[in-house]
């Protein structure tokens, strides 16, 4: 796979979750589609990722008593893509602004089915980590 260049992560997101442009141009306070082409988009992966993705879109799906499978299964596939990054510019917004937001045990329960198996060892590692509880099917 081909390292992704930080600084198309907003764009990356932004196709891969068009759910998020109504918080990307929030955020940016400029029409989404300039905003992920802006410094500022670029250079804030740890706000994009809280405000414009986990905030508004991932945690409240995985909160539902049956989140949208289709929009779960494209924001894991964005997440699992940082998280097998191999560059910090990445791999640091992704594990503080994603992966521990699954402190929380119901939104980890229900994100599992849809994490590939990098991103369940990086959750199982960061759980283990900061000493908390690691749900058995993180580990299979």
């Amino acid at each position: 796979m081909s390292e992704i260049d930080p600084l198309e992560v907003p764009a990356l997101l932004l196709r891969m979750v068009p759910e998020t442009a109504e918080h990307i141009a929030e955020l940016y306070e400029m029409p989404a589609e300039m905003a992920v082409t802006s410094e500022a988009a670029q250079y804030d992966t740890f706000a994009l990722l809280q405000d414009a993705f986990m905030e508004p879109i991932v945690l409240p799906e995985l909160r539902k008593a049956s989140p949208d499978a289709e929009l779960m299964g494209r924001c894991f596939k964005f997440v699992d893509l940082l998280v097998r990054s191999s560059t910090h510019a990445l791999t640091g917004p992704v594990y503080f602004q994603v992966l521990e937001e699954f402190f929380e045990p119901v939104p980890l329960e229900k994100a599992i089915p849809f994490m590939s198996k990098a991103t369940r060892e990086r959750t199982a590692e960061m759980l283990i980590g900061h000493e908390n509880p690691v749900p058995q099917e993180l580990l299979q």
